[in-house]
Parts: structure tokens; sequence; C-alpha cells
């Protein structure tokens, strides 16, 4: 079901995930990110990040108006999760008690505490979020991305702590109140940057556990997306022993494929994409304990 985007690995996180605790939710820090879609020398290196309340306007009384912003990367060619993108963008985000940021409960402090949000088929007010917990399947935070080389979003199927950025593309966020897993509404904003060029590839890896965190002996997958690629390598895993099996040729263009470290420690995989606009590369960081 579409709902466990925010956190579909959230069953296999450990109770350590519950640790992270949100920052407390309060208005858009004018000192981090700019508004509009990214520009200039953050064109390529940075990710817009799209706000998008939907039914939340008017709740409450509070009007909420849809925010592009512009998420720079403090670190050019460094990987970013898609929380850090809200944080880097100024966002306040907000998680739940049990599971930190694994699932985003408020943005922006909406939802708020006390304004009730008419789930259900009668549209009757009363429900308040607590976040105590994951949110409903009537009323939660959907996520979603797009390259920048289009106009559609594309809705992720991992939670924004385990998912690698685009540089160049956007992150989406979109209330959605009493939707099915086919109705979820993406942002109102066409996720397009004039920066990016029809053909420029694109690939994305993850770490399918929230805390990208496992013990030794057990096993993880790595996940990856990509656009306008021919061809995907597991390219390395650094150090080079111990981070289990990682080589070879991948499916094109997205995939899925388990591993089992050997040794603790902290590894870094590295994935190869090439397409007729050139080789890109992504990374995601696996703790072994």
């Amino acid at each position: 079901m579409k709902r466990i985007l925010s956190g579909l690995s959230a069953l296999a996180v450990s109770l350590a995930a519950a640790a992270a605790v949100a920052p407390a939710a309060g208005a858009v820090d004018p000192t981090k990110g700019y508004n509009g879609i990214c520009t200039g020398r953050d064109a390529l290196t940075g990710v817009t990040v799209v706000i998008d309340f939907q039914e939340l306007n008017g709740n409450g009384g509070v009007p909420a108006p849809t925010i592009t912003r512009c998420s720079p990367n403090p670190r050019p060619g460094t990987e970013r999760n898609g929380i850090e993108a809200l944080q880097d963008a100024g966002i306040a985000v907000t998680g739940t008690d049990r599971w930190g940021l694994g699932f985003v409960c408020r943005l922006e402090n909406r939802p708020s505490p006390t304004e009730e949000i008419p789930i259900g088929s009668s549209s009757t007010p009363g429900y308040t979020e607590s976040c105590i917990d994951t949110p409903p399947a009537a009323a939660y935070w959907s996520y979603w991305h797009a390259d920048g080389s289009g106009t559609k979003w594309t809705y992720s199927n991992y939670g924004a702590l385990g998912r690698n950025v685009t540089p160049g593309g956007f992150e989406g966020w979109s209330f959605s109140l009493n939707k099915g897993p086919d109705t979820n509404p993406p942002p109102r904003v066409t996720p397009r940057n004039p920066a990016v060029g029809p053909n420029r590839p694109t690939v994305s890896l993850s770490v399918d556990d929230l805390d990208r965190k496992i013990t030794l002996g057990q096993s993880t997958s790595l996940s990856w997306t990509s656009t306008n690629v021919k061809t995907i390598t597991a390219d390395s895993v650094s150090p080079g022993t111990g981070g289990g099996s990682w080589s070879g040729a991948l499916a094109v263009p997205s995939g899925t494929r388990t591993i089992t470290p050997t040794a603790r420690g902290t590894y870094t995989y590295t994935i190869k994409a090439t397409g007729t606009g050139g080789t890109v590369y992504s990374t995601a960081t696996l703790t072994v304990e």
C-alpha cells in the first residue's frame, strides 16, 4: 500500500530509532535555503523542496500556501537524504515519539496538535494528530520525488530518512486526506528544473533500514532508482572487505539486492549509472554493530 512510504521499513527498525527525537516545529528558517527553485550554483547541486498542504489549507482557520524552496547542499558532492534536504531548506519537520524522523508527522507544525482533521467517509472533524505513533492512512504526509527533467512526480517507495535525494531534482510533500493508494495527490507544482537536460542520467542508492544500522549476522537490502541510464553497476564498497557482496551489473532502471556483511564496521556502497548524457554515481552508508 502506498501509504507506507514515510517508513517503508519501519517494522524492521530497531527501537533505537525512537531515540532520534525530532526537533520542534515552527516557522520556515530564513537562514537556510531560499524561496523558489534552486538556481545559480545550486541548480545542479541543491534540490527543490515543495510542501503542498492540500486539504490542510484553512483547517483550524490557518491558511497554508504551498511552499517551494531551494535546499542547497552545504557539502556539494556528498549524499543527503530526504530529511536532511527538508532541514537544509529551513523546513520545520517533526517525527513521531516511537519512530523519530522515520515517519514524518508534521511539516511547519501542520497538522498542529489541536487542529481537527475530518477523516473518514463522514468527513466529520474530531481527529487530532498526537505524533505518538504512525499517522493514520487517512491523514498523512505523502512523499514524492522528481529528477527535474520532466513534469511529473513519482511517489516514493522509500521513507525520506532512507532515500538519497537527486541533485538538481525535486522533493515533494503533499498532505493526503481520505485518499487511497492510487489517489494520493502529488504536489501541485511542476517539478521542472531548466538547468537539467532531458537526457541527464540520475541514480539514487538507499539502504532499506530507516536508521541504516543492522546487527552482525543480519541481512539488509540496497535499493536503487534511476532515469535516462543504459547500464547500472555495483561499483564498489569501502572498506573492501566485510561489507558483503556488492559488485557486477544491476537491473535497469531500478531494483533491490540483499547484502549480508561479515564484519562489524561502517560501509559505504557506491553505484554507477551510465547513459547517453554521461555517468553518475550515488552512495549509501550502512553501519554493522
